[in-house]
């Protein structure tokens, strides 16, 4: 049988066309910052934005001056046909696949209204169909009326207000006004202060609470703050090459990676002055550029770079300089503590191992990560290196055969979680006079002098759940064995028939700690979440405050 071969195309099913417009947009205000670009590139001078709602309906409009459609073959090519090329004399600051509109289909029955034409999309009803009426009065621009399929209020945002604060955010650099009921949300990035402005892009540093960027004004994603090494704001003044759903920028975008050259070298050049700690986003970032070779030792040397298993970090100058064994252990884990607690050895924590991506010999990553670690510079490194790498052990090594300990943590020590933990415990005032305290022990859960005080192991505690009433359980009753001893129960003590009478009417009290187990739980998530709604809505505000005043806006 003879071979046939033909040039087929290739095609894309309804399904996908239907999936592409319902998947681009997981927001409202993502798909409504569409619109606000579209009139934009059509040249309006301002774009018109109302929210209504009426019983359980709710109304997004968004309307614009600009150019508009003006032939029924522009239509055609630019409204009905997903995907066309854009044309040289387009303006394009946003665009680049001619799909955005889909974004604005996927919420709701939208009527557009442009020069002589109306067209009524209701993907929900139609599917891909759509009503085109023709031959209407003239009107300038475009005017986007969507009818949501679903009110968005009281579910995915608490209020219009709160839906108003999260288009800002979309919208908030742009250059031309943009109207929200009746108010302008923008302020142009050109009217702002900034830190640095190039070519490419406005730049403001360690500002903020994260790092947001913008493309020609319009949101586009929050860097990875390891990676940027501190927190701030870009707006790029040319377009930057972005993914489908606009939510990242392509690896290969020439101009955003001269933009992040840029917050490199101001991140080096603040590491290289820095006499304060550092953020933990400018600590793994400074740590990855020494890594790198984009950072020289002797410039950050002195900085607390390494974190210890206790959460704390340490330079790499005193790291040098030490003469104590040293390993990698575990965060948090309660013997590395003692061990550093004690000056026994250096313990650090083996989550730098995965942050920088090292698989080599442990005792080697300080040769690999300042690099001294090839075969040339071998004798080099052995002055910087060489005596502290040989003191290496390993974690289990150095941990056998220590002393076991009860050591009480002074109350300036405490977490904010430990010292609301150990507030709520006293306050139930049960405990026969005794003070609640924290300590560390490799063998008790808990501990007391029989009279004054009830130790509670810090990393048994931090391995429970306050949310589970097991746990809590488990706590009170731990404080209720440690009460019934009137003894010292530090070294050796018994539990004979006076220990467990003693049990008994401790938990048959009016006033047992049994009964407070309850209240017990109920008290630390109100606790937990005022504190912790006081320090967020503190830090955003003033975070918020920095910021605009930084940019020069109104606080």
């Amino acid at each position: 049988m003879e071979v046939v071969a033909e040039r087929r195309d290739l095609a894309m099913h309804p399904k996908l066309l239907m999936d592409t417009i319902k998947r681009q947009a997981g927001t409202l205000e993502k798909a409504n910052l569409e619109g606000v670009m579209n009139s934009i590139e059509a040249e309006s001078p301002e774009v018109i934005i109302s929210f209504t709602q009426e019983d359980d309906k709710a109304k997004l409009s968004i309307h614009d001056t600009g150019i508009g459609i003006e032939t029924k073959e522009e239509l055609i090519a630019h409204f009905e046909t997903f995907g066309t090329p854009h044309e040289e004399t387009e303006n394009t600051y946003w665009k680049q696949f001619r799909m955005g509109r889909g974004q604005m289909f996927a919420f709701g029955k939208n009527t557009w209204r442009t020069a002589t034409f109306k067209m009524i999309v209701d993907i929900e009803k139609d599917g891909l169909s759509y009503t085109l009426e023709e031959n209407l009065h003239h009107v300038q621009g475009c005017q986007i009326d969507i009818d949501l399929y679903k009110n968005p209020i009281g579910h995915s945002y608490n209020s219009i207000e709160s839906y108003k604060e999260r288009l800002k955010e979309q919208i908030k650099f742009m250059e031309v006004p943009i109207m929200f009921n009746g108010e302008q949300l923008n302020t142009p990035a050109s009217h702002c202060k900034w830190d640095f402005e190039d070519e490419n892009a406005y730049y403001l540093f360690n500002m903020g609470a994260d790092f947001k960027v913008y493309n020609l004004g319009a949101f586009t994603m929050r860097e990875d703050l390891s990676d940027m090494g501190m927190h701030g704001i870009v707006v790029s003044k040319q377009q930057v090459k972005v993914n489908f759903a606009r939510n990242d920028i392509q690896h290969d975008c020439p101009i955003y990676n001269q933009i992040k050259a840029v917050v490199k070298k101001n991140r080096i050049i603040k590491t290289r002055k820095a006499q304060t700690r550092l953020s933990s986003c400018e600590r793994q970032a400074t740590l990855k550029d020494l890594r790198d070779g984009e950072q020289d030792y002797d410039d950050v040397k002195s900085l607390a770079l390494i974190p210890t298993a206790q959460g704390k970090h340490i330079s790499l100058a005193k790291i040098r300089n030490s003469k104590q064994q040293w390993s990698f252990a575990p965060t948090g884990d309660r013997l590395a503590d003692n061990l550093m607690e004690m000056d026994l050895a250096l313990c650090f924590s083996d989550s730098v191992l995965d942050d920088l991506d090292y698989m080599g010999d442990r005792k080697e990553f300080f040769l690999w990560l300042t690099h001294t670690h090839d075969v040339e510079s071998w004798n080099g490194s052995k002055s910087l290196w060489g005596e502290f790498t040989s003191l290496y052990t390993t974690f289990d090594c150095l941990s056998d055969g220590k002393e076991k300990t009860y050591e009480q943590i002074a109350d300036k020590k405490y977490t904010v979680s430990e010292r609301r933990i150990v507030k709520i415990l006293q306050e139930m005032n049960c405990w026969d006079g005794r003070r609640i305290l924290l300590g560390y022990s490799d063998v008790a859960s808990g501990w007391t002098d029989g009279n004054s005080y009830i130790c509670i192991e810090r990393n048994w505690l931090k391995r429970k759940h306050l949310s589970y009433s097991g746990d809590i359980t488990k706590i009170i009753m731990l404080l209720v064995h440690e009460l019934a001893h009137n003894d010292d129960t530090r070294h050796t003590h018994t539990h004979g028939p006076e220990f467990y009478e003693a049990q008994v009417e401790i938990c048959n009290r009016s006033n047992s700690p049994i009964n407070f187990c309850s209240n017990f739980r109920y008290r630390i998530e109100q606790s937990r979440i005022t504190e912790k709604r006081e320090k967020e809505d503190a830090k955003l505000e003033k975070l918020k405050d920095a910021e605009n005043k930084k940019l020069g806006l109104a606080v």
